[in-house]
């Protein structure tokens, strides 16, 4: 693999989360702790519905064999735009139970704001993906790192115009309509939709394990962040969910590089070639995983403490399970790759329903009035559950001499 490729795989996803602590950081000194929280449970809401929707189009793309059909890549694009709808629909029928069970948060009106970033990215064009299965990553990188600088440089006319959590609604929607701007832009083939009953058929059957993998792994971190909300206050939410997305930081980083660099490798191959890079894949995200956790428990605090201000400082408890948790997820990026590669798209929602388990003595935790590193160390032996059972399931490639499932 080309080192370039390599810089861009990695640089692309780690400028994407770097600019979204950057946006944490700014509007934490601008609107403090609670209007960040406020912020942060939007964020939160337009998240849950890209999860519960997200069917894999991207990846089904990548994974299919041999040049991309002009009339499958315009059915692609029907799907697309089909889900932009039913996201778009979802949230405004979350709007006002979120407004009831949140009252002293955002406004049925803003979180209803927010279908309008999937109607944008309904319009997504997808050449780029078909670059980036090539290899060929520059236009991935001008499409996603484009859109975050976008989402920055409306950050401060957002705070100028509304100077609370509303300021978060305004860069989402002018990332989303970066991103779908800049993808027709370097597209090199014309834009064609259509709409395919066969194929919308042939993705939902791929995507489905995938969105029930998605609403678990809502129900794991993000899931956390609603519980701190009722039970704690908007504060709270403030303080774990900032260190909360430093802790994923390196997670969605790896993930977002292992779907430039890893799925393509893995595409194609079997035999020993496939068993020696999953082997080293996982190897080299375990030493990832346990790095990050030792570093993160002792820089975090501080580092937190420095750049958000000193009422954002978590406890160095909750930043060892939080380290902790985001390791253990790391650790499980190339098998979760492995697993949709390989067309086992129903693996990752097993071991993530042992993530999911972790919420129930969390919301014990919350009922009885214990501190949030009881959140946080939930969190934390729910993601090391789900990693084992990871391993468990990947087995048969990982460890062929051992199992009965064949490659």
């Amino acid at each position: 693999m080309r080192l370039s490729a390599r810089l861009i795989g990695w640089s692309v996803p780690l400028m994407s989360e770097a600019a979204a602590l950057a946006r944490s950081a700014i509007l934490a000194r601008m609107i403090g702790g609670e209007e960040l929280g406020r912020a942060l449970v939007l964020t939160l809401v337009l998240r849950l519905a890209e999860m519960v929707s997200d069917v894999g189009i991207e990846r089904f793309l990548i994974r299919q064999p041999g040049a991309m059909a002009p009339q499958m890549l315009a059915a692609l694009h029907g799907a697309v735009l089909l889900r932009g709808l039913g996201m778009a629909a979802l949230l405004v029928a979350m709007a006002l139970p979120m407004t009831v069970s949140l009252p002293d948060g955002a406004s049925a009106a803003t979180y209803a704001a927010l279908a309008l970033a999937p109607l944008l990215r309904g319009g997504l064009h997808l050449a780029y993906r078909l670059d980036e299965r090539e290899m060929r990553l520059w236009p991935m990188a001008v499409v996603e790192g484009g859109s975050v600088l976008a989402m920055l440089a409306a950050l401060l006319p957002a705070l100028a115009l509304w100077g609370d959590h509303r300021a978060m609604l305004v860069v989402l929607l002018m990332q989303a309509g970066a991103q779908v701007v800049l993808s027709h832009l370097v597209a090199r083939v014309p834009y064609q939709m259509a709409f395919d009953r066969a194929v919308l058929a042939e993705v939902l059957r791929f995507g489905a394990p995938l969105v029930l993998n998605a609403g678990l792994m809502f129900l794991t971190f993000q899931a956390d962040r609603l519980i701190v909300a009722g039970w704690y206050g908007w504060a709270a939410v403030a303080v774990y969910g900032v260190a909360l997305q430093l802790a994923m930081l390196p997670a969605q980083i790896a993930g977002r590089a292992a779907g430039s660099l890893l799925a393509p490798g893995l595409r194609g191959i079997s035999g020993a070639a496939l068993v020696d890079l999953s082997r080293r894949a996982v190897l080299g995200h375990l030493g990832l995983g346990l790095g990050f956790a030792a570093g993160f428990t002792l820089a975090a605090p501080p580092c937190i403490a420095l750049v958000y201000g000193p009422a954002f400082r978590p406890d160095p408890a909750l930043a060892l399970a939080l380290g902790l948790a985001a390791g253990a997820r790391i650790l499980r990026t190339p098998l979760s790759q492995l697993a949709v590669i390989l067309g086992r798209t129903g693996d990752p929602a097993r071991a993530n329903l042992w993530r999911a388990g972790a919420l129930v003595p969390a919301l014990i935790a919350a009922t009885l009035g214990l501190p949030l590193t009881a959140i946080a160390a939930a969190a934390a032996v729910g993601e090391a559950a789900a990693t084992c059972r990871a391993l468990h399931l990947a087995r048969g490639v990982l460890f062929p001499s051992l199992s009965k499932v064949r490659i």
